[in-house]
């Protein structure tokens, strides 16, 4: 692979960004870019709704996907999935880097065709898993790393929304591949980074109308196990998560309805006659976090702290979860991560 820049000689100070798609995720995202001085270039839409768009953030309005190609090194896709794979190949094939949200595409030859292709063009993939970005989370899983909770046993995860509003792609399953592929992928990916790879899937789900809950188990190859609750179903306006990890050594858990800080419950330090330490208060935009850190990685030719391995394993294990609820019986995901390309 070259180095950072591929259209250019040398590292430029500044990577510049196009953005493709100004919906929720769009619109979070040019946010984020707009905090790098000189970084968000503009923005590509097959409609006219990137011509306000550009305005109202100070950048330019591409009118072909050649001409956002030709003028940027970075290319952010947040389109509807079934669009990821063309569209992170043609802006290979033009020399830039890739930016695409989760999830990476609806299938793992799909996930592994955009590695392969961005790999063939000497360009690099990062594949937005936000929840690895989150505060809290990450401390979290910063508790696991340092050995403070032992050996992972019992992971519990629970990420609860509206339903999508009425008309919207991802009510469309074959589109967006529903609760599973959309909504908890957050939560098998982060599993799969804190306990490790996935020898067996079981799921089960409830339905009334456009309200979906789907319950799945992961059995890891380490010994651990993850319970997830993840669902369109909550009352409009309500998004609810949480975590609890249980481990050899203690055990940790925040929700979202909770106050700010996360509490670590286990053996209190020698000197400190407490029962718990409150970890310090958790601050920051974790979108911002997550496409500052994949520009200063391509900047700097820094590994990013999501692979697509890490992007294959995570669909792999959406679809694991889809094919449990049709059967009604354990799954083995057909992808870990650790296969070669």
């Amino acid at each position: 692979m070259s180095g950072p820049a591929v259209k250019r000689s040398g590292v430029p100070e500044v990577l510049r960004v196009g953005l493709i798609g100004v919906g929720v995720m769009g619109r979070a995202h040019a946010r984020a870019w707009s905090a790098l001085p000189g970084a968000f270039a503009g923005v590509y839409t097959p409609d006219d709704s990137a011509r306000q768009f550009a305005r109202q953030h100070g950048v330019q309005a591409y009118d072909t996907l050649d001409d956002l190609f030709a003028d940027t090194d970075v290319v952010d896709i947040c389109t509807p999935t079934p669009s990821h794979p063309a569209l992170t190949l043609a802006a290979a094939r033009a020399g830039c880097h890739v930016c695409c949200e989760k999830p990476a595409a609806l299938t793992v030859p799909d996930v592994l065709a955009m590695e392969r292709g961005c790999e063939a063009a000497g360009v690099r993939l990062f594949v937005a898993h936000v929840l690895r970005f989150f505060p809290q989370y990450r401390a979290a899983r910063d508790l696991v790393v340092s050995g403070e909770l032992g050996t992972p046993r019992v992971i519990r995860l629970n990420r609860v929304s509206a339903p999508p509003p009425a008309g919207s792609w991802l009510l469309d399953e074959r589109q967006s591949g529903g609760v599973p592929l959309d909504l908890m992928l957050h939560d098998l990916d982060y599993a799969r980074w804190l306990a490790g790879d996935v020898s067996e899937v079981y799921a089960v789900q409830a339905r009334r109308a456009e309200q979906v809950m789907v319950q799945a188990t992961l059995r890891h190859t380490g010994g651990a196990i993850t319970l997830i609750e993840a669902g369109w179903a909550a009352p409009a306006g309500v998004f609810f998560t949480s975590l609890d990890i249980a481990g050899t050594a203690g055990a940790t858990e925040w929700k979202s309805s909770a106050p700010p800080p996360m509490w670590f419950h286990g053996a209190p330090p020698p000197a400190s006659p407490q029962e718990g330490a409150a970890l310090p208060t958790l601050e920051g935009d974790p979108y911002t976090d997550e496409l500052h850190h994949a520009y200063h990685a391509l900047q700097q030719g820094t590994p990013f702290l999501v692979t697509p391995a890490d992007a294959a394993a995570a669909v792999a294990l959406g679809l694991a979860v889809q094919a449990s609820l049709e059967t009604a019986r354990p799954v083995v995901p057909q992808h870990t991560g650790q296969e070669a390309i």
